[in-house]
């Protein structure tokens, strides 16, 4: 079977900055995957690579067998990649249906509801403006936003950072929900280690831009060495 993303030594950065080494990884349909290491490593940089927002020194990125190494973000995004980024983006100055209306592309009004059945918070604040959210609550438009525009590969960055637990937990049940009745594939870079690796069966570690591990989570989460080493944290719990 085809993977749905493939990753064949990429070589990656911005400008002359190199910043991925040689990098391999590939990801089923439906599959969950979960990036981690210490900041600083590559992380972002390889989400804005499969997204088309870093620039490729060598090596190709496939979805579906696909080489779209030369797409632009927009081609990738029509071709089904959606990308929350750490500094979530929405439009601040537009209320919470505004922002959701804007990821709709070419799907009726009515996909609205799908939005709002996965954060019913913002069913609540459909009515206010982008900027009156908490943290939280501005991830989880986000979040819906790319949703409402049916990614069959949804790449996450740091969703959790700076939120309240009870609010990592919202999330993460809906990214389990995501996962489990949408078929999307999910790429998760999370500080937050025991949640990534909960979450994600299989996990890869970056050094310096280059995986130095690779794993089931469950293994993973046992090797407090490796952990401690790469991530800076002593193992989940």
């Amino acid at each position: 079977m085809t993977d749905l993303l493939h990753i064949d030594h990429l070589t990656a950065g911005y400008g002359s900055i190199q910043v991925l080494h040689g990098v391999n990884l590939s990801l089923a349909s439906g599959g969950r995957l979960a990036l981690i290491g210490r900041n600083g490593v590559g992380k972002t940089t390889l989400l804005k690579a499969v997204m088309g927002l870093a620039d490729v020194k060598a090596g190709e990125v496939r979805l579906d067998g696909q080489d779209i190494t030369t797409w632009s973000a927009r081609e990738r995004a029509h071709a089904g990649i959606g990308y929350v980024p750490q500094t979530r983006d929405i439009f601040p100055s537009l209320t919470v249906e505004e922002n959701l209306l804007a990821g709709l592309k070419d799907r009726p009004r009515s996909a609205l509801d799908e939005a709002y059945a996965l954060f019913p918070r913002l069913a609540e604040r459909r009515q206010n403006g982008g900027q009156q959210l908490s943290g939280g609550e501005q991830q989880m438009l986000s979040v819906a936003r790319t949703l409402l525009g049916k990614p069959r590969l949804l790449l996450l960055d740091e969703p959790l950072e700076g939120l309240a637990p009870i609010i990592c937990i919202e999330l993460m049940r809906a990214f389990e929900h995501l996962a489990l009745n949408t078929g999307v594939a999910v790429l998760l870079v999370e500080q937050k280690v025991d949640d990534a690796l909960r979450f994600a069966p299989r996990a890869v570690v970056l050094e310096r831009g280059e995986v130095v591990h690779e794993s089931e989570s469950v293994a993973l989460s046992q090797r407090k060495d490796l952990l401690e080493r790469y991530v800076g944290v002593a193992g989940a719990h």
